[in-house]
């Protein structure tokens, strides 16, 4: 009956340590939601508050800014809002740092007003107080792990928990992402943008590796909205464009273009808190699992009491035979250890009853299994170099398991390496290198494909054939550096002039060639006028002087059907390309023998 009495205050005392460790890590993933959302909205406040100190410094007044932009909320009206909205956030008063920086703010909106203070010590002081949360989002993380280890949940938790890092990594990346982009290609800001832009791109793309497959639902969700909405697949195509202009050392495509700056803001703030959006519904899955085990293990504690209690009454009789029920933990530890000794690691848990002698024994032996079940699988995943396997993040104890994470850590650089390689040389085998834009063999191959795929639906394809006027000329006369200009700001007017389903690639030279999506080929005069005007409005710096571009333009229309040659199309586009330039010729002589 003691032993009765004993082992129910035991199950009893588990359980509810159980109930109580769950209960700890939801507050855990609870609060890490709250400092993630705390943090977008320093990015909501910093966004208004760095354009108007850049405003004041390059001589700009607030009500010329809203008049060059047009926020939907004059940036002053949107300062107030953030800041009168920060006592919302209990992050903000969590640590002294924090609340030193949010009783400094109004003097330092004031003092950026009044001029004594500089667009630089501004953005150093934002970039503080966003450092100063990412702190605290660390610190809760790793109490979340902490308590994490001291539950000791299902391991699809722990999963879900180093994802849950992956996307707040993903989170942070995406913010320099954005500010970095929009510097390079205005040419504006910090000197170190560029060096920032190719960082926070390599953090982000290593992040959202990471964590690929290994989202819990509601995150997953997140992260599929942020890869189809269009508004954020736009912004994402807008950092890539930034970071040809990084890698090919081009000059960049918007100086002195505040209209891109204003255009920017708001797709990038979209862009910023749909990530943010991922991390909280990863912290809330966390959230949600953890109180789904608190409630499982307050329900098994009410079960195990009520059966314990029925034991007891049945534990006279069990006295009795006692003696025979001592020699059967022995007998399972043996058959598993002879499991073990021919390689089978794939053991259930002892479970530790008896003698001390035995519950110790039997403990040390579940111990050793799982060290070499872990082992065994981290062999496994390293041979068929699977990097994104859990078992690989699962550290095992002493010496040996330290040098094997190293050897992990190694293998995993390299095989990451290789595929960035690899990525590389695709990009440069389909992408034209001066552009970024698909190269003629890609831009062809997309439309042999699009066309096929279009004849089993009837739908229509529309080809646009644009080839830049006085390309030969521009070289003569500046070089062909001054011509590399022209054909890359005519690629980005085209980029500018078509949306995100159409394809737009460079054949060679001075001619492109743009495939428009089922949707916008009945409305291809639109397009073509949108493409007309994109690159008039270009213009390319040759020494003191602007040169502006100019472009003729083919259309080839078919309603696609088994007869459909894509080829003809294109060849089709050529000759209307150059029947409209013979035009514009014939219209230019025209108008100059009239003023003659």
């Amino acid at each position: 009956m003691l032993s009765a009495g004993i082992l129910i205050l035991a199950s009893a005392k588990s359980a509810w340590g159980y109930r109580q460790a769950a209960r700890a890590v939801a507050t855990d993933a609870a609060k890490l939601e709250v400092v993630a959302s705390a943090r977008a909205h320093m990015n909501r406040l910093e966004v208004p508050l760095t354009a108007v100190a850049y405003a004041h410094q390059v001589g700009i007044s607030e009500p010329e800014l809203d008049t060059l932009l047009h926020p939907t909320v004059p940036f002053r009206d949107q300062i107030s809002q953030q800041v009168a909205a920060i006592n919302r956030y209990p992050t903000f008063s969590s640590t002294s740092v924090l609340q030193a920086d949010v009783a400094a703010l109004p003097a330092v909106i004031l003092g950026m007003a009044q001029g004594s203070v500089a667009y630089g010590d501004v953005r150093n002081f934002l970039s503080g107080m966003a450092s100063e949360i990412d702190r605290v989002w660390s610190r809760d993380y790793q109490h979340l792990q902490a308590d994490i280890a001291v539950w000791q949940p299902p391991g699809s938790f722990e999963v879900h928990t180093s994802a849950l890092r992956q996307t707040y990594q993903a989170f942070q990346a995406g913010g320099h992402e954005i500010e970095g982009a929009i510097y390079v290609l205005e040419g504006t800001g910090p000197s170190d943008a560029k060096q920032e832009l190719i960082q926070a791109s390599g953090v982000f793309d290593t992040a959202t590796a990471e964590f690929a497959g290994q989202l819990s639902p509601m995150a997953h969700q997140a992260w599929h909205r942020l890869q189809t909405n269009s508004v954020d697949r736009h912004f994402a195509a807008t950092v890539q464009q930034a970071l040809t202009v990084v890698l090919k050392n081009l000059p960049p495509p918007f100086v002195g273009n505040v209209a891109f700056a204003g255009a920017s803001m708001a797709p990038g703030l979209h862009y910023l808190a749909d990530l943010d959006a991922l991390v909280t519904a990863a912290s809330q899955d966390l959230h949600n699992t953890a109180m789904a085990q608190s409630s499982a293990a307050t329900q098994r504690l009410t079960g195990e009491t009520i059966f314990l209690g029925l034991l007891a009454l049945v534990c006279l009789g069990g006295v009795l035979i006692a003696g025979r029920t001592l020699t059967r933990p022995l007998k399972r530890l043996a058959a598993e250890a002879l499991q073990v000794h021919r390689g089978e690691f794939d053991l259930d848990r002892l479970s530790g009853t008896g003698p001390r002698e035995i519950v110790t024994t039997t403990a040390a032996f579940n111990d050793m299994a799982a060290t070499l079940r872990a082992v065994e699988a981290k062999a496994v995943a390293l041979a068929a170099e699977d990097l994104s396997d859990p078992e690989l993040q699962v550290p095992l104890p002493g010496r040996t398991g330290q040098a094997l994470q190293a050897s992990v850590d190694r293998l995993a650089t390299r095989i990451r390496e290789r595929e960035l390689q690899r990525q590389l040389l695709h990009e440069a085998a389909t992408h034209d290198g001066l552009t970024g834009l698909l190269n003629r063999a890609a831009v062809l191959d997309y439309l042999t494909h699009d066309v096929g795929r279009r004849r089993e639906s009837g739908e229509t394809v529309a080809v646009l054939f644009i080839d830049l006027d006085g390309l030969k000329p521009l070289n003569d006369a500046y070089g062909h550096e001054a011509g590399d200009a022209a054909i890359f700001a005519t690629a980005v007017a085209l980029m500018q002039a078509t949306d995100t389903c159409d394809v737009v690639g460079r054949l060679g030279g001075d001619e492109f060639l743009v495939v428009l999506c089922h949707e916008h080929s009945c409305d291809g005069d639109a397009v073509v006028a949108r493409i007309h005007e994109s690159v008039s409005n270009c213009r390319v710096p040759v020494g003191e002087s602007m040169v502006p571009l100019q472009a003729s333009l083919g259309v080839a229309l078919a309603h696609c059907d088994p007869d459909t040659d894509p080829m003809l199309l294109v060849r089709q586009a050529d000759e209307a390309m150059y029947e409209a330039k013979r035009v514009a010729r014939a219209h230019r002589d025209r108008n100059t023998s009239t003023g003659g």
